[in-house]
């Protein structure tokens, strides 16, 4: 990947004047986040160049990203997400190794709790990653930088979207220069447009510019805050563990998160929903774990060395733009959070964004021509793989009672055979496991309602547990 000049840009645009065929075809993303960087390594494969820009200046090494404010919380990448990457990345894995990366499998390496439920812990044959976000974005950069046909140009913001005069297609973008007074735009002209930016797209303001709709947005209020912490990783530490995971459910509304990183580091995440705020000082972080964290995870944060002070961030809501319902024109397509922002709390992003780039990839591979064709098959093929882990999140949200929202019947018929597959899931293993890779995007939730499962979910009651559930509070 070559690096351009953002003022060398302007040169560019200046001699691609008129409206004369410009030659090899270009394909520009906008945001070198993880979907861009993905988007851009399968666009390679399809166009002559790939211009892919940022506003901020990147990182040489594996720092975070400058637009990034909650880089330092929990992320995990999962299952399918590292599955995915690995594919279009081979032998990405043994880099992340390298930067320091852990892998496990996430149903022995890992405790699972859904609220005080503890999982049955069994092989799940899948392996997640332990690595902090901005390691693993930084080697995908690294590996995107290598990658011929692509330049990285920094300093740049768009500002619109330029379309054919009959609407059909869009066929560039304006931009400017970020540092620069607004009004100073210049034109930049691609066969594709695709939306890397973020939860704060501005494509579908910039789509009703061009006389299109905007897509229809759906939200779920969920009002999470949450409040993360280093601490320093010893070998008496829960042992054996490289994850201690607890999803929130209506009567233990409280998430939290243990994870090893490199560096010999544990992250710990809390989390609360509406003004339930975890605190963020230590020993009300202590306190907090202690009163409503599992066992293994408040024990870690009452005895190891912290290596920074608690911080937070607060997620308003989950949103999702239905693209695929949408008439859009032909040369713009939008991936990543763009498309669909979950709440973090549930670690699927990333691993959502790979799985879309895949269906671009596809999508390609079906038909070449950058046509309306191309944006239906990429945003239907997303859609499948948004819809997994949507309803798994919105599903969980909305079983939270402070969390605004409709809940329908269907809604509450799952929600209540979920907190089945909960109880069921601490002393079944292979429940536990089919939940653990419905939760890692590795299979679809309606395989918890195959008739093999249902008769294991709905007969656990008859089964005294093997083992009872530990109890949530540490031992002093």
């Amino acid at each position: 990947m070559n690096t351009l000049d953002a003022r060398a840009l302007a040169a560019l645009c200046d001699k691609e004047t008129g409206t004369a065929p410009r030659g090899p075809r270009r394909a520009v993303v906008l945001g070198a986040s993880l979907a861009g960087l993905l988007a851009a390594r399968v666009l390679h494969e399809h166009v002559d160049e790939v211009l892919l820009l940022e506003r901020h200046a990147l990182p040489m090494d594996l720092g975070p990203r400058e637009t990034m404010p909650h880089t330092h919380h929990t992320h995990a990448l999962l299952a399918r997400g590292r599955q995915v990457i690995e594919q279009l990345f081979p032998g990405i894995g043994d880099e992340w190794m390298a930067a320091g990366g852990r892998l496990g499998d996430v149903g022995s390496d890992a405790l699972f709790y859904a609220g005080r439920r503890r999982f049955a812990q069994a092989p799940a044959d899948a392996q997640a990653i332990c690595l902090g976000r901005s390691a693993i974005e930084g080697v995908l950069r690294w590996r995107v930088r290598a990658l011929p046909r692509i330049t990285l140009v920094s300093g740049v913001e768009a500002t619109g979207l330029l379309g054919a005069a009959d609407r059909s297609a869009v066929t560039g973008l304006h931009w400017r220069l970020r540092d620069e007074p607004a009004g100073d735009r210049r034109t930049l002209r691609a066969d594709l447009v695709v939306d890397a930016s973020g939860r704060g797209s501005r494509l579908p303001k910039w789509l009703v510019e061009l006389g299109h709709d905007a897509p229809r947005e759906e939200q779920v209020h969920c009002q999470i805050r949450y409040a993360t912490a280093y601490l320093q990783r010893e070998p008496q530490h829960a042992p054996g563990l490289e994850a201690v995971i607890c999803a929130a459910t209506p009567d233990h509304p409280r998430p939290s998160v243990l994870l090893s990183q490199e560096g010999g580091r544990w992250v710990v995440t809390q989390g609360g929903y509406g003004e339930d705020a975890p605190p963020l000082d230590r020993e009300g972080f202590i306190r907090r774990a202690q009163e409503a964290a599992p066992s293994e995870l408040a024990a870690v944060v009452r005895d190891a060395q912290f290596l920074c002070e608690p911080f937070g961030y607060r997620f308003p809501h989950s949103q999702r733009r239905r693209y695929e319902r949408s008439s859009l024109p032909a040369g713009v397509l939008a991936i990543g959070d763009s498309i669909c922002s979950f709440n973090p709390v549930f670690g699927q992003g990333m691993s959502v964004a790979a799985c879309e780039a895949l269906a671009l990839q596809q999508a390609l591979q079906a038909g070449a021509a950058i046509d309306r064709g191309l944006a239906r098959r990429y945003f239907r093929a997303a859609a499948r793989s948004i819809d997994i882990a949507w309803q798994t999140a919105v599903g969980a949200d909305l079983a939270i009672p402070s969390v605004q929202g409709e809940r329908p019947l269907p809604v509450r018929l799952i929600n209540a055979y979920v907190a089945k597959v909960f109880d069921a899931a601490q002393t079944d293993p292979d429940v536990a496991v089919a939940f653990e890779r419905v939760s890692h995007l590795l299979e679809a939730p309606p395989t918890l309602m195959r008739p093999a499962m249902l008769a294991r979910v709905l007969s656990a009651r008859w089964r005294r547990p093997a083992d009872a559930t530990r109890p949530a509070v540490a031992a002093a």
